[in-house]
């Protein structure tokens, strides 16, 4: 009997490997790809007029139509990929954005939503049930289904993942919903294998839009429907920390420490927290102008906080739409150029060490912190 346990448990463990692996997208027939070089050797600058810093475009659309792009990672100054969509979009450079290889991996309409960078590997999700992965540019994107994961191969079909983190110890989720639910995958081994996981305490949301991993593994996710959850085993349960008011939506959060923390969302939310998301305090917006959606928070390594916002694209001015928050609490533009005009929508913003990249409708801004 001990020996036939012993088999089962490994055909077990062998199917859950067959069905929970990477493929090289070449070798997906549902994942079409079609790909092009393109090129911006003449790239251009102009001066931020709060800092005095240059700022480089390194990549621009003449024709967005329904290409944009909305996330980004990068390595260094010459390694990064952007992505958006429509047909899940995807460009890579490793010169600083002089060249870029531009990706599509689908025939319909559907976008990515996030990037990150952990091991030395770039992953991408969004409205796909793939994850992308990419440890070396000169080599084939792979790609893992997830439709694998659920027990009917149909439940898992059209996902739509908003948000991926890692911790540093190799712990990483990936968020969003799957028919009108909260859907949260996990990994422990640094995004080789993947699982879904419960939802005990989300039942009450349908859109898990952004989370924070704090180093003890502590996790915070905020909620379309203006929730704010914590879970400390985890992922495995979750409480409620914050209830949002009506018609409110949150879709990102960023936190100094355990203590102090910020959230945003729609109609120019933001709300602080000096207790750990006990009580939450609203921020004035009123200098962002027309209450925008503030689309993304990341905290520099001076501690100040970054945050952009994304109105509506026909909204073009000389100020970016882009602004810090200082220890204080002060709102004031990060960038601004009389001689630039911005799209007044941004949809992507990363940090690398003293190099702060913004992604709007149609162009990649690169700079440094003041």
């Amino acid at each position: 009997m001990k020996i036939v346990a012993i088999l089962v448990c490994l055909l077990l463990g062998l199917q859950s490997l067959a069905q929970e692996s990477y493929k090289p997208v070449s070798e997906i027939p549902d994942l079409e790809i079609d790909t092009m070089t393109v090129s911006f050797a003449k790239q251009y600058n102009f001066e931020n007029e709060v800092s005095g810093r240059n700022v480089n475009v390194l990549h621009a659309l003449e024709n967005t139509g329904f290409q944009f792009y909305n996330t980004l990672s990068f390595k260094n100054d010459n390694e990064g990929i952007i992505a958006g969509g429509t047909r899940l979009r995807l460009r890579s450079t490793e010169d600083g954005g002089k060249h870029w290889n531009s990706f599509s991996f689908s025939r319909f309409a559907n976008a990515f939503y996030s990037t990150t960078i952990h091991n030395n590997q770039y992953f991408v999700v969004g409205a796909s049930r793939y994850i992308l992965k990419n440890d070396n540019l000169d080599e084939e994107w792979k790609a893992f289904d997830v439709s694998s994961l659920a027990e009917n191969k149909y439940a898992l079909r059209y996902p739509k993942f908003y948000k991926i983190k890692f911790s540093t110890s190799g712990l990483g989720f990936i968020i969003g919903e799957n028919d009108g639910k909260p859907i949260i995958l996990k990994t422990i081994n640094n995004g080789e294998n993947w699982q879904q996981v419960s939802i005990n305490g989300l039942e009450a949301d349908k859109n898990l839009s952004d989370l924070f991993i704090f180093s003890d593994n502590t996790i915070m996710i905020v909620t379309s429907e203006g929730n704010v959850y914590q879970s400390t085993n985890e992922a495995k349960d979750w409480n409620l920390l914050y209830k949002g008011e009506e018609g409110a939506s949150l879709n990102s959060i960023a936190f100094k420490n355990k203590n102090e923390g910020y959230i945003s969302g729609l109609q120019g939310l933001l709300l602080k927290t000096k207790d750990g998301g006990k009580t939450w305090n609203r921020i004035n917006t009123e200098v962002l102008k027309s209450r925008p959606n503030i689309s993304n928070l990341e905290y520099t390594k001076n501690e100040t906080l970054l945050l952009t916002t994304a109105a509506s694209f026909s909204n073009q001015q000389d100020s970016a739409p882009i602004f810090s928050i200082d220890k204080e609490g002060k709102i004031t533009p990060f960038m601004t150029s009389k001689k630039q005009t911005f799209a007044g929508d941004a949809y992507g913003l990363f940090l690398l060490k003293d190099n702060v990249f913004l992604l709007d409708r149609d162009k990649l801004y690169k700079t440094d912190l003041k």
